[in-house]
């Protein structure tokens, strides 16, 4: 899981708060990804962090803080039974997503392996989005798998977006991954949604790429190498019930946190009904104020 970005556009509250650390509802970022990743029977989670990160190794550390049962996040449930392992590594400096995936070599050693953006909850019942994506690619006996969203052709510069050559049943055959394009030159309206599935022949791809301008290693330089040598890769679309919710700056994290909140069981009906009230208020004054009753 890289969790190593500086979180520059969430200053001021992340010059010391990790943004892996703001909370989605009642929960951190971090909690949700670590749950998905546990639902979907993935027994360990490797963490990269950077400078900085340190309260995201006591935060995940079941022994200290502990919570009375009822208000303990279902990670950690899982982590005290010792079927979900946590450990760290640094990368220090940061120097991009590719890098962070290439710090995991050892640890991953000739398995598969799941990467999961610690800044990207994506709710799905029961992590049944991470579960299917390493059942299709498996399925596919494919080089690498992409978790991927529709967006608006005008948000393409925010993303990378994939080419797609044929679709077989719900798995989409990529044939390319361009990293941020102009709305006018995106391939698709389909974006990678945070989630990916890698054999360990990304790392080949990975020791043999060149750094960008910026000195960074980028992830989907490497997935559009695997396509262009005739390497299967493929894509998964989140299912329309599905939502990723981004941690990735303010306007994305707002709309983040009201949807945990609302997909919360205990608080979200409340939550709704004063976000009703709230609404009506603002569109019409003589409603009550629900921040004054």
């Amino acid at each position: 899981m890289p969790a190593a970005g500086r979180g520059t556009r969430l200053y001021p509250l992340t010059k010391v708060q990790p943004k892996e650390m703001m909370p989605v509802g009642p929960y951190p970022a971090i909690d949700w990804v670590i749950q998905e990743l546990a639902a979907a029977e993935i027994t360990e989670i490797l963490v990269i962090i950077g400078p900085g990160k340190s309260a995201l190794e006591a935060h995940l550390d079941p022994q200290q803080g502990r919570l009375p049962e009822s208000d303990r996040p279902p990670w950690l449930s899982e982590l005290a039974s010792s079927r979900t392992t946590v450990y760290f590594t640094r990368q220090n400096p940061p120097g991009g997503l590719g890098e962070a995936v290439a710090c995991a070599r050892q640890f991953i050693g000739d398995e598969d392996f799941v990467v999961a953006l610690g800044d990207s909850v994506i709710i799905s019942e029961n992590g049944a989005f991470a579960r299917r994506l390493l059942d299709a690619h498996q399925a596919g006996q494919a080089a690498a798998t992409l978790g991927v969203q529709r967006i608006a052709r005008q948000q393409a510069s925010s993303y990378g977006v994939i080419e797609v050559t044929e679709e077989i049943e719900e798995r989409l055959l990529v044939s390319d991954v361009v990293e941020k394009p102009e709305p006018d030159q995106a391939p698709s309206d389909l974006a990678i949604c945070g989630r990916y599935v890698f054999s360990p022949e990304i790392f080949i791809e990975l020791d043999n790429l060149a750094t960008d301008r910026g000195g960074e290693l980028q992830l989907t330089d490497a997935i559009a190498a695997l396509a262009s040598s005739g390497k299967p890769v493929q894509a998964i679309p989140l299912a329309p019930e599905e939502l990723r919710l981004d941690v990735g700056n303010f306007s994305s994290y707002g709309r983040a946190f009201v949807r945990g909140m609302l997909s919360h069981p205990a608080l979200g009906p409340s939550f709704r009904k004063y976000l009703l009230k709230l609404a009506a208020h603002l569109q019409d004054s003589s409603q009550p104020n629900p921040d004054r009753a």
